[in-house]
């Protein structure tokens, strides 16, 4: 039965400080998709607008989601990160975030 659960889970890791942390797999699977689908065509967008987004595409998907979006949306794009398929940058001293070269197809 505990391997069931752990099939379940997904291990996020920080970029910077290699931090890991399960999450549930259908709960990554939608944020992940939420935030792809928000920065695919952006030049970069802040936390603000990312996360302002992906509650707009989650709460259409799963409108009884009760957990904090904002959490959510920065722990996966940071692993999203570590992963090497979206980016954080500055632009006249904004922190934006963006899909990299060879993902933002």
């Amino acid at each position: 039965m505990k391997k069931t659960v752990e099939e379940k889970k997904i291990i996020l890791t920080h970029p910077v400080s290699g931090i890991e942390r399960k999450i549930d797999k259908n709960i990554y699977i939608a944020f992940k998709q939420a935030i792809l689908q928000s920065l695919k065509g952006s030049n970069g967008k802040t936390f603000t607008e990312l996360s302002t987004d992906v509650k707009k595409i989650i709460l259409l998907k799963k409108p009884d989601f009760k957990r904090s979006i904002p959490w959510y949306t920065i722990s996966i794009r940071l692993d999203l990160e570590t992963k090497g398929i979206v980016e954080t940058f500055s632009l006249k001293g904004k922190k934006l975030n963006r899909l990299k070269n060879n993902f933002a197809r």
